[in-house]
């Protein structure tokens, strides 16, 4: 296997590089559309239910104890989620999401072995890829009952079904912008 400079393989500095170009195509629909689509009722309606969803997930996940096993994983290296290959799931409509709900993307990986968008207090962004939201590991299946991981599958679901509503609004409004 070659070695890059930094240490990696340099099929890492790939992901890493093709990371850092979509944070840049987010950035730029940010400046040019953000602020019109801001101003769009049907806009901030999805982004509002996206947000509650999201809070509904989060509520569910900590109340049944998957932040703190999950947390607990990725400080410790065990599992295979939040792999460095992880991030490079993330595409510019979701990250510009992730700027609209005012979250900063940083062009600096915390941590080069693990996803770019991963920190010492978790996931820094408030939208994720539908498999981070739907994963579920062999040692959460093993650590919840059945009912449990039903029900934050369906509250998930929710946060899935608005996250690809938002996003298909998104790309119907850029196709139809002059902005881009």
């Amino acid at each position: 296997m070659n070695i890059s400079e930094s240490g990696l393989p340099y099929q890492t500095d790939l992901y890493k590089n093709i990371v850092i170009q979509t944070i840049a195509k987010a950035k730029h629909l940010h400046r040019t559309l953000g602020n019109d689509l801001l101003k769009d009722k049907t806009f901030l309606n999805l982004i509002n239910k996206l947000d509650q969803s999201i809070e509904a997930t989060q509520k569910e996940m900590q109340s049944i104890g998957v932040i703190s096993v999950c947390s607990e994983c990725s400080i410790h290296g065990e599992g295979t989620c939040c792999g460095y290959r992880t991030g490079y799931k993330c595409d510019s409509i979701l990250l510009f999401i992730n700027l609209l709900l005012g979250r900063s993307i940083s062009l600096q990986s915390k941590n080069p072995h693990r996803c770019f968008f991963l920190t010492d207090k978790g996931c820094s962004l408030r939208a994720r890829p539908v498999i981070c939201v739907n994963f579920i590991c062999s040692r959460l299946r093993n650590n919840l009952s059945h009912k449990q991981l039903v029900h934050l599958q369906e509250i998930a679901g929710v946060e899935i079904e608005m996250l690809f509503a938002l996003e298909e609004y998104i790309k119907k409004y850029s196709s139809s912008s002059a902005n881009l």
